[in-house]
């Protein structure tokens, strides 16, 4: 008889499969009213723009599986779970994000057809911005703090800071709701998961749906293989960077934390090679390029 699967839902594919389908569209909504600080009315009609996992993300070892949807203003929202924090993850956004806001641009339009869009990590661990559950970034002039636009908004919730913060899981208000919804999808089993769902109707809705989720060899060989992805990518991301960051330090501060830091992308890299990760994806997830790649 095969083991039972643990289904957690700091798995991409668990995630996306889960929040990012139609049927459980009323359960992403209420995660979002509490993460953005929306009414009901506003997240009501939101419209997945990808629903299905394709043949492509079947196949890519590396592609990040995100929920994108889009309110009926015309917002845009992409939501990602990232396994661990590393030094280039903020450039990564940012390059995701510009796509996203130019992505149905068309050349001679009006700069008006640009559309807000916003987009939301959830970090699994490592995350090392601040010591906040719930980080919001947006442009604003230096001194005042005043807004130039609302159409860049980057958010950053920190898993680990909400499992610290569980003494706060019975507050009122949307804070509280969201520290329960984080402490769920970083729940490492079914036992926890089944106690934090206690605390939200919502949340023991969607338990009992992953309870009965039921998975095809193929869909169960995806799972498993972004799970063995993702601890991979921790375990370079941990060990690599500490090692190149120690290394470069010996040079003088300053100039270690650089040399440091450029030594952990090409450790990631080399680790990566050894692991036969093809190159594209080595240079997305290392932060190099193809020719430096190829050198080492």
């Amino acid at each position: 008889m095969e083991d039972e699967l643990q289904i957690t839902l700091t798995n991409d594919y668990a995630f996306k499969r889960l929040l990012g389908s139609e049927e459980n569209k009323p359960l992403l909504q209420d995660f979002l009213e509490c993460i953005l600080d929306l009414t009901p009315q506003q997240v009501l009609d939101l419209e997945f723009m990808d629903k299905e996992l394709t043949k492509e993300e079947f196949s890519d070892k590396t592609g990040i599986l995100d929920v994108k949807l889009k309110l009926t203003d015309g917002t845009v929202i992409d939501i990602e779970i990232q396994a661990s924090w590393n030094a280039s993850f903020i450039k990564r956004t940012l390059f995701y994000w510009a796509k996203m806001y130019t992505a149905d641009f068309k050349a001679g339009e009006s700069y008006d057809k640009l559309h807000r869009c916003i987009a939301i990590n959830i970090i699994a661990d490592g995350f090392r911005l601040n010591d906040a559950i719930h980080s919001e970034y947006l442009l604003q002039e230096k001194t005042a703090h005043t807004t130039l636009t609302d159409v860049l908004e980057v958010h950053f919730l920190d898993l680990p800071a909400a499992k610290k913060a569980k003494e706060e899981g019975n507050a009122v208000g949307k804070r509280g709701q969201l520290i329960n919804w984080l402490r769920f999808i970083g729940a490492a089993n079914k036992k926890e998961r089944a106690m934090i769902a206690t605390m939200s109707p919502v949340l023991q809705m969607l338990n009992e749906k992953i309870d009965v989720l039921t998975l095809s060899p193929t869909e169960r060989k995806l799972y498993e293989s972004r799970m063995k992805l993702k601890s991979d990518i921790t375990t370079i991301s941990e060990t690599q960077f500490s090692a190149g960051v120690e290394r470069g330090k010996s040079l003088g501060l300053a100039e270690g934390e650089a040399r440091g830091s450029r030594q952990a992308k090409l450790e990631t890299a080399k680790t990566m090679l050894t692991m036969g990760y093809p190159i594209g994806d080595i240079c997305k997830i290392a932060g190099l390029s193809s020719a430096e790649v190829e050198a080492l």
